[in-house]
């Protein structure tokens, strides 16, 4: 039997989702608890099983957030970690690999995406054909290596074009013989200072055939937190079975799937509409309103008259009083005084956009909260402004309104 090995790239921070990844990689946010890189890990194992040769994760910022996590995994047999120690690209990420892959052809995927598990079944269908990238179909592509395609096969890339509309897009996934390095050791650095891989597979495809083969099911870069929140909302939608380990109690109302975690308890008056995951050690209610697409992670609390809608609430993290959280994401270890409130709609219902180092940047939703950075604690009656980020450690005094970005360590009193 032929084993593959898989060389998956999970170096980067991904600075578009900050505060979100201030102290963790890109690749370790979690959908439904469990990391990013995690469900791929899984999804190869799962689809390749005893066809898996070596899983080689390569790592760079915050690594030991990641091999610390894996060290117990059962994959763990399988997987080497590879240290990319300077951020030069993803053509530079894949050659770090290079002395370690053993088979004569592997897969390379990015571990920052996430996708419905039918992906890996792509990726084994086809394992036994020509070298072959994976694209999906996006309909606005202008933030993607757009894929030109003749007969089936790569013919070029275009990087990040400034309009592309209903396009297909590199997912960064390959499946490519060993000589493939060789490619890679010729890319000459680009206008962004990086070593792209689109220049090497370009150069492969204008020598030989490299399939392309679109993916039409669910894939997503988890790439700013409304994608992240997307991202959320499908897992809870297709992939959580409903099951209940701790404690609902009377006269909870539940529509939709609901999951609740060992030792977490509903309480009475609780109205769910779901879909809703609860993890561990979570208290929620009484009276509380679970609106769809909600993740409560381990060790929180949503306590009296609190509504969430559209969000994820991270380990550790209390909302305890008459609070409205919509459309957003709180970290981990975040306490809401009473009457905290995230505004998600803007008067006219315009799209919603955030400020970032680059620039401003649009998120084409006009239903959109914050993200509130980890260890951040709030005074009461607080209100929170429609696509505000929030940093780690922040104080806001009670009463006050926060309308713009607040950095680290921030004393905000309105």
């Amino acid at each position: 039997m032929e084993k593959f090995d898989f060389v998956l790239l999970a170096a980067g921070q991904g600075k578009r989702l900050r505060p979100i990844t201030n102290s963790y990689p890109k690749t370790m946010v979690r959908i439904l608890d469990k990391p990013l890189l995690e469900w791929i890990v899984e999804g190869i194992a799962g689809a390749f099983g005893d066809s898996v040769g070596r899983i080689l994760i390569v790592v760079g910022f915050e690594r030991h957030k990641i091999t610390e996590y894996f060290q117990k995994h059962p994959a763990m047999q399988k997987i080497v970690f590879v240290e990319q120690k300077e951020q030069k690209g993803t053509a530079d990420a894949v050659l770090q690999a290079e002395k370690l892959v053993e088979s004569d052809r592997f897969f390379v995927l990015n571990a920052d995406t996430f996708f419905d598990p039918k992906f890996f079944e792509l990726l084994k269908r086809n394992a036994d054909s020509q070298p072959f990238l994976i694209a999906k179909r996006e309909e606005d592509a202008s933030a993607y290596g757009v894929v030109e395609v003749e007969g089936g096969n790569l013919v070029g890339l275009v990087e990040k074009p400034l309009e592309a509309t209903n396009k297909l897009i590199s997912t960064g996934t390959l499946f490519m013989p060993r000589q493939f390095f060789e490619y890679l050791k010729n890319v000459k650095v680009s206008k962004r200072n990086e070593y792209e891989i689109t220049d090497a597979l370009s150069d492969f495809a204008s020598k030989q055939k490299l399939r392309v083969l679109e993916f039409d099911s669910y894939w997503t870069d988890v790439g700013y937190y409304w994608n992240y929140i997307a991202a959320s909302e499908y897992a809870l939608q297709n992939l959580m079975e409903p099951k209940i380990e701790g404690k609902v109690e009377d006269f909870v109302v539940v529509k939709g799937k609901l999951r609740v975690g060992k030792g977490s308890v509903v309480k009475s008056g609780t109205y769910i509409e779901g879909n809703v995951f609860i993890g561990e050690n979570t208290i929620v209610g009484p009276s509380a309103y679970l609106r769809k697409g909600v993740v409560i992670e381990d060790n929180c609390h949503i306590g009296n008259s609190t509504e969430v809608k559209s969000s994820i609430i991270m380990h550790n993290s209390n909302a305890a009083h008459l609070s409205y959280i919509g459309d957003s994401i709180i970290c981990e270890n975040v306490n809401f005084g009473a009457g905290t409130k995230i505004a998600n709609l803007k008067f006219d219902h315009s799209a919603i956009s955030i400020k970032q180092e680059a620039g401003k940047v649009a998120s084409g939703r006009d239903k959109l909260g914050a993200v509130v950075g980890k260890n951040t604690k709030t005074g009461i009656n607080v209100s929170i402004n429609c696509g505000v980020l929030i940093g780690e450690n922040c104080k806001i005094s009670p009463a006050a309104y926060v309308y713009n970005n607040l950095e680290n360590d921030a004393v905000f009193k309105g």
